[in-house]
């Protein structure tokens, strides 16, 4: 008996899965690796803070040690105009960026490709009505469209989230429409049909599973642009209290000291540049990965 090899003609090759086939092309793009090594080691440090720094990053205040350089008195990457101790407000602050990008980019997929599905699959009417309201928020800058809302609903880290969701689902609901565009005309779908299958078992059983690889792929893309957002929205002053530890706060606090300690601004943008790069480098590498076109 073949266990792990079939023989197909005079060729032995061997069995593999979709999934195994995806992780095999993944690994042999190296910065996706590295991408993912980078986001794995900045989400250990943010979610076990308490076990790489000793101080906390709100309350252990020190004027006298304020606008220390890296390494002084025991403060791994300098102090703030504060003297906080901004290894730990840089970790702590890891934790709210990244639940931040988690989040939304959670609730921006499930609006966009429930609304996907819908838009696709149906078609007519409502697939026009749909695209049009798509159209509407495309038409308005992220940036911009995002700050308004903000205006509106005021500073928290909880508006920011309701923001980003608002403004972020579109992209979502377009690569969905379009995937199932494509699968809702294959044989195994007009068998379902046939069958007398309801149609919300047909989305979400026959078509939507065949139509995840790229939804994965844009999830990932967001996670950093929203950290980024995030950020940015949070440097304007329209996020956290600026007493909290977040990496768009720390950068908004920096830039009146850029002459007098660099550093203050350096390693929040650091973080953000490293974090998004990374989840980017992901995207990347899922998205060649799951590319039939590279099966061989």
């Amino acid at each position: 008996m073949i266990n792990k090899q079939q023989l197909i003609g005079e060729e032995s090759l061997p069995v593999t899965s979709m999934w195994k086939d995806t992780v095999r092309r993944y690994k042999q793009n190296k910065l996706a690796v590295l991408g993912l090594v980078i986001i794995t080691i900045i989400i250990i440090m943010c979610i076990f803070a308490p076990l790489f720094t000793a101080y906390d990053p709100v309350l252990d205040m020190n004027l006298k040690d304020k606008l220390l350089t890296p390494g002084s008195n025991n403060h791994l990457l300098g102090t703030d105009d504060y003297g906080r101790d901004i290894f730990s407000r840089l970790l702590y602050g890891g934790r709210t960026s990244l639940i931040t990008g988690l989040m939304v980019a959670g609730i921006t997929m499930i609006i966009g490709v429930f609304i996907g599905c819908i838009s696709g699959y149906f078609g007519g009417w409502i697939d026009n009505l749909l695209m049009r309201i798509v159209d509407v928020v495309l038409a308005f800058p992220f940036l911009v469209l995002a700050i308004t809302i903000m205006a509106v609903l005021g500073p928290s880290q909880r508006n920011i989230i309701i923001t980003l969701s608002l403004v972020g689902w579109p992209s979502f609901a377009r690569v969905t429409r379009g995937q199932i565009l494509s699968i809702k005309e294959k044989e195994y779908v007009e068998a379902a049909r046939s069958s007398g299958f309801k149609n919300g078992r047909i989305i979400f059983h026959h078509i939507l599973p065949n139509a995840l690889a790229p939804i994965i792929v844009t999830a990932t893309m967001r996670i950093g642009s929203t950290i980024l957002s995030a950020a940015s929205l949070n440097f304007l002053g329209l996020g956290v209290d600026a007493s909290l530890p977040e990496w768009g706060v720390m950068l908004n606090q920096g830039k009146d000291y850029m002459s007098l300690a660099p550093h203050l601004s350096f390693y929040p943008g650091l973080a953000i540049s490293l974090t998004v790069l990374s989840m980017n480098w992901i995207g990347d590498g899922l998205r060649d990965a799951f590319d039939p076109q590279m099966r061989k």
